[in-house]
């Protein structure tokens, strides 16, 4: 017996050795990815105007302007916001934003809107401006609202309201 396992590991062995190798291979595993920039929590803005008599409205340049600031907060992986502004702009008015007042509305005024503290730049349909925001964890936009007659207008008393639609692209 000794003799036929012997011969049968030889064998075994011999059979291991004549077959072909096993045959190996390769595959590559390939990530892709992109990092997107972060974004921020932009906040309603609301400017309450005062009431000014019409007789203060000077033509042809934003009268009774109130200061409001367009906040961003939360931000993570946000260097700049890009922002457009959108809304219905009054020709009659030189495409400052059309009084869309829905009761009792004044005829012959528009919104004004402004960027920053100070200065003359207005933010008409079509305008865009950018925020940095510069790693920190909030931003600001500045802006001023007020009445906007162009001049040899007339004006009647009424009411006025606007809506300005903010985009932003986190940057």
């Amino acid at each position: 017996m000794k003799t036929f396992s012997a011969t049968a590991a030889l064998l075994t062995v011999a059979l291991l050795a004549a077959a072909p190798p096993a045959r190996a291979d390769t595959a590559t595993i390939t990530v892709t990815g992109r990092v997107l920039p972060g974004t921020c929590t932009m906040g309603n803005l609301t400017v309450a105007l005062d009431d000014i008599e019409a007789g203060d409205v000077t033509p042809g340049q934003a009268s009774g302007l109130k200061p409001g600031v367009l906040n961003f907060t939360g931000c993570a992986g946000v260097a700049s916001v890009d922002l457009s502004f959108d809304g219905t702009a009054d020709a009659a008015q030189d495409n400052h934003w059309q009084n869309s007042a829905a009761s009792g509305p004044a005829s012959g005024v528009a919104v004004a809107l402004l960027e920053g503290a100070s200065g003359t730049t207005y933010l008409q349909k079509g305008a865009t401006t950018t925020v940095p925001v510069a790693g920190a964890s909030t931003a600001k936009l500045d802006v001023r609202a007020g009445y906007y007659r162009k001049s040899g207008t007339a004006m009647t008393a009424g009411a006025v309201s606007t809506q300005v639609t903010v985009t932003a692209v986190y940057k």
